[in-house]
């Protein structure tokens, strides 16, 4: 079953249409948006490029059991930087990042734009089993080589040349984009 899920592709089993917000919206207001797209991730932007990431999960761990006020702002709540996959990655490095990263929300990336969002419940519903392995081939295999055969992209400020891109990868202990990983290389 793992065999066949390396030949299932992420962007044939994410939710599309992500849902983007800015920032500066309350946790109120991103509740209700929430509520109202039936979602439960919300990818926040600044100035059109996403920062971060707020889950229905986000609103009972960082709010309610914070005891934030409704009125606090999503930035402050959110997840950053946002880690990401390309749409052409298979459902079992999905799996397997998710893991390492302990997240449960994946976005998905084609041609510089977030297209989607890979859930667990999503890979779940594909193949029960698949976290449930990723996590032991997590646990067997934690050496830097294998990580680095998974693409996976982080969002943010090109460490090298200051620009920003929705696909940094890590080289050398600095996240870089792919101009400057060319040029290093």
């Amino acid at each position: 079953m793992v065999r066949a899920m390396k030949h299932i592709k992420v962007e044939e089993v994410m939710s599309k249409n992500p849902r983007t917000v800015p920032g500066e919206l309350t946790v109120k207001e991103g509740a209700e948006l929430l509520k109202k797209n039936r979602v439960s991730t919300l990818i926040i932007e600044e100035e059109g490029r996403p920062v971060g990431i707020v889950t229905d999960r986000d609103f009972v761990v960082k709010v309610v059991a914070e005891g934030l006020p409704l009125d606090t702002k999503l930035r402050e709540i959110m997840s950053s930087p946002v880690i990401m996959i390309p749409h052409d990655e298979s459902l079992s490095d999905a799996a397997k990042i998710m893991t390492r990263r302990k997240i449960r929300k994946l976005p998905v990336v084609k041609d510089e734009k977030i297209i989607g969002i890979l859930s667990e419940n999503d890979i779940a519903k594909i193949s029960p089993d698949l976290i449930a392995l990723a996590q032991e081939y997590a646990n067997l295999h934690r050496e830097n080589s294998e990580r680095e055969k998974i693409k996976e992209y982080v969002a943010g400020k090109c460490e090298a040349c200051g620009q920003y891109s929705l696909r940094l990868t890590m080289y050398k202990g600095m996240l870089v984009c792919p101009e400057c990983l060319d040029a290093m290389q």
